[in-house]
C-alpha cells in the first residue's frame, strides 16, 4: 500500500469508529424508568404519561406523572382498572383523589400474577392504556 491509500483507509476507519461510538452513546442515553414513589408498580403509556399502581393499605390507588416525573393533575380525569386473576375479571371505576391520584371505588381481589389494565382519560385527551402485572 502506498501512503495515500493508507491515509484514506485510516480516515475511513476513524470515521466508522466515530459513527459507531456516537450511536452507542445515543443508545445508552435511554431514559431509566421512574422509581415508584408510593410502593407500587410503574408503567408508561405510549403518550409518555406514567402511572403508578399502588395497593398499599388495602386501597387501589393510581398516581399520575409525565415522562419527566412531574405530577399530572387528576381533576376531571376518568378511568377504570380491570383486574384479571385467572378466569376472574373485575372492573373498578376510579375517582380523582388528591392532586395527581385516583382511587378505586369498591372492593377488589388481586393476587400475585394478576394483571391490571388501567384505562385513563384526561380532560381534553384521548384514552390511554397502562398495563401491570402484580408481583
Amino acid at each position: 500500500m502506498n501512503a495515500i491509500t493508507l491515509k484514506k483507509t485510516f480516515s475511513s476507519l476513524l470515521l466508522s469508529s466515530s459513527l459507531l461510538l456516537a450511536a452507542s452513546v445515543a443508545y445508552a442515553h435511554e431514559d431509566a424508568p421512574q422509581a415508584p414513589q408510593h410502593g407500587g408498580l410503574i408503567t408508561e403509556a405510549s403518550s409518555g404519561n406514567t402511572a403508578e399502581l399502588s395497593l398499599a393499605g388495602g386501597m387501589l390507588m393510581v398516581y399520575l406523572s409525565d415522562h419527566a416525573g412531574a405530577p399530572i393533575d387528576s381533576a376531571g380525569a376518568q378511568g377504570e382498572v380491570t383486574l384479571l386473576s385467572g378466569s376472574a375479571k373485575q372492573v373498578l371505576p376510579l375517582a380523582p383523589s388528591g392532586a395527581n391520584s385516583l382511587m378505586a371505588q369498591g372492593t377488589y381481589q388481586a393476587v400475585a400474577g394478576s394483571k391490571a389494565v388501567l384505562k385513563l382519560t384526561l380532560p381534553g385527551k384521548s384514552a390511554e392504556l397502562f398495563r401491570f402485572v402484580l408481583p
